[in-house]
């Protein structure tokens, strides 16, 4: 009997837990495919009274959204590939390179953790305003092409790979190269991908610093194109649910694909 009622409030938690995440993200859906003078502003939107297109529309209209996603692809891409080849290799450096003093240089990766990303917000701004890149694409994901946390996720696990592979990929004359991409990538996948994963989605959902570094509509990103849409759009609900909507579309679907690597991913190495 206990065992039932444990495993009752396990399900009951888990239930309620799962509707409380989920409310939010229905509303947004459920209210952005709603007619716009059937929004009342409360969780009674949820609730299916019709069926139209026309804040997506409006919103499609209003604000050059797709142009500001393909902005956000591109950051993205460009962002993540760098970010995860740029761990690979200092991972695989402070693991199986021939670092004199490799803990002293993974403290210093580490202590760049330590340091707030607003405090370097003005030096950062005033290094592109001197290149030149201000209001450019280029511009927003230039100071992000490496993260110290994905070094350490990378690290952590490549530190749990068995020596005796590597000593015998050397003794067949395997460069290191090789032995990175050939070995412990494909065996070390489930970090590799949620590094990816969080890489992409962090890119994705940037805004302070899109913010700062553009002006113009054509060369921001999605996310600070809806704040503005948020802003002119007023009091019209369904347009910026709309298009909260579509700019979450490929962050869900990213998570999706990669959700049965996340959990692995994150705890693999954890031993060490």
């Amino acid at each position: 009997m206990r065992a039932h009622l444990a495993r009752g409030a396990v399900i009951a938690y888990l239930a309620v837990a799962a509707l409380l995440v989920a409310l939010p993200v229905l509303y947004v859906l459920f209210a952005a495919l709603r007619p716009g003078q059937a929004l009342t502003g409360t969780f009674r939107d949820v609730l299916p009274t019709g069926f139209s297109l026309e804040n997506f529309t409006a919103a499609l209209g209003r604000a050059p959204i797709l142009r500001q996603m393909v902005n956000s692809g591109v950051v993205t891409l460009a962002q993540t590939a760098a970010q995860v080849l740029t761990a690979l290799l200092a991972a695989y450096a402070l693991v199986f390179g021939r670092l004199r003093r490799p803990n002293l240089v993974f403290a210093f990766i580490l202590l760049t953790m330590m340091i707030p990303g607003e405090t370097i917000l003005v030096a950062n701004y005033l290094t592109i305003r001197s290149l030149g890149l201000f209001d450019t694409v280029v511009a927003v994901f230039l100071p992000f092409l490496v993260s110290a946390y994905n070094v350490f996720l990378l690290r952590q696990t490549f530190l749990s790979f068995p020596k005796e592979i590597e000593e015998a990929a050397v003794v067949d004359g395997v460069r290191p190269m090789r032995f990175l991409f050939g070995f412990l990538v494909p065996l070390c996948r489930p970090t590799v991908v949620t590094v990816t994963l969080m890489a992409a989605i962090a890119a994705w959902n940037g805004y302070l610093w899109p913010l700062v570094v553009s002006e113009t509509p054509a060369s921001r990103t999605v996310q600070v194109g809806i704040k503005i849409l948020t802003d002119e759009s007023g009091t019209d609900l369904g347009a910026s649910l709309a298009g909260v909507t579509i700019a979450a579309i490929p962050t869900i679907v990213l998570v999706l694909l990669g959700q049965r690597f996340l959990a692995k991913g994150l705890t693999q190495g954890a031993v060490k």
